[in-house]
């Protein structure tokens, strides 16, 4: 039968990384990145919310033509 770890290099690479120290950096790593993603989207969130500035856009649209607060838009 052939399994992965009849190879020298695939054994090699698993006594190597196969250990209790480095698999706890391994899933430390991963709960970290997990963490800081949500708290990083939450931040962006609430830094998105607080927000005052009025909306920009990069070019006028057809819709806020002769747009005015409290006013018609006028019709040619």
């Amino acid at each position: 039968m052939n399994l992965p770890l009849d190879n020298p290099i695939v054994h090699l690479f698993y006594q190597l990384f196969n250990t209790p120290g480095l698999g706890g950096l391994g899933v430390g790593f991963i709960v970290v990145a997990c963490l800081g993603s949500i708290a990083g989207g939450l931040y962006w969130i609430t830094r998105g919310a607080l927000d005052d500035d009025p909306a920009t856009f990069a070019y006028p649209t057809p819709a806020f033509h002769d747009h005015r607060k409290g006013s018609e838009p006028s019709r040619k």
